[in-house]
């Protein structure tokens, strides 16, 4: 259980999981406390130091120093269908879904999947992550540096603005779910521990994906090189490899920057006016780029 913070508003103690301060009524994001446990923060260092140690061991400090600029410079982009993109670009008032908000309008399944049950692990992994109440909150995204996205999850890639969401997004090691399924720690019905220095808050990405991806800086990289060991898109979304973010609370359309949609499956969803209608309305929007 992690120890209680300190609310800035009011200096109360209050648990991390908490979404407001149940004294002076101030928000709260946890996902962004949780990194800023004390705890968390020096495991990330210590993570980030051997990193660094690593790479001037292996005469690429400069090469280290070089990705950490770059990723500093990153954005989180989420991907979507269009029918997601078409709801979100229809109204001010509608705003993007999140797993649980999803959940609530489907039946329960007729039988188990044939495969892994990631839904049933998406609620032990976030619990864990977040907290039971918090957990519905949370917005995931992707850290890129190209503003490519993981397009096994839709066509339509969002880019978010990081002024908009910078104080209320943090970063973690790698698809939250994945990570735990590979530690073999996930057992429905159970719950598992989130070891320390494997998130941080937005200001601390780039040292984040140093400590991950340190072992497969090679001498010689580009720019280019290194987005794709940031963010590499797979086949499906089980073979996707990147730095997940959380951002926590609501988003609309207005949150985003940039949209970019696949022309190829645009074609074959549309017939030409309703896509000309839908480009019209991200073009007013400001998020369609000409």
């Amino acid at each position: 259980m992690s120890s209680p913070i300190e609310c800035v508003e009011c200096g109360r103690e209050i648990s991390p999981f908490a979404m407001d301060c149940g004294i002076c009524g101030r928000q709260q994001f946890p996902n962004v406390n949780l990194a800023l446990a004390p705890e968390e923060q020096e495991a990330l260092k210590r993570r980030y130091d051997d990193a660094r140690a690593l790479a001037a061991a292996n005469g690429l400090d400069e090469l280290a120093q070089q990705f950490e600029r770059h990723v500093e410079g990153s954005l989180a982009v989420m991907c979507v269908k269009f029918e997601e993109l078409e709801r979100l670009a229809s109204s001010d008032s509608e705003l993007k879904s999140t797993f649980y908000g999803l959940a609530d309008t489907r039946v329960p399944r007729s039988r188990p999947p044939a495969g892994t049950d990631w839904n049933r692990i998406r609620e032990v992994v976030d619990t864990a992550m977040f907290g039971d109440h918090a957990k519905r909150h949370i917005r995931f995204a992707a850290l890129s540096t190209s503003a490519a996205g993981l397009t096994a999850y839709g066509p339509c890639t969002l880019v978010c603005s990081t002024e908009l969401i910078q104080k209320r997004a943090s970063v973690f090691e790698k698809n939250s779910c994945q990570f735990f399924v590979d530690l073999g720690k996930v057992e429905i019905g159970s719950t598992v521990r989130v070891p320390e220095g494997y998130r941080g808050t937005w200001a601390v990405r780039a040292k984040l994906a140093l400590a991950k991806l340190v072992r497969r800086l090679r001498s010689g990289m580009t720019s280019d090189q290194f987005s794709r060991i940031l963010l590499t898109a797979g086949a499906t979304t089980a073979d996707d490899d990147f730095v997940e973010v959380h951002i926590c609370g609501s988003m609309s359309a207005h949150t985003f920057e940039q949209v970019m949609i696949d022309d190829a499956a645009a074609e074959r969803h549309y017939a030409p006016p309703a896509l000309k209608d839908l480009k019209k309305q991200l073009l007013d929007l400001g998020l369609l780029k000409d």
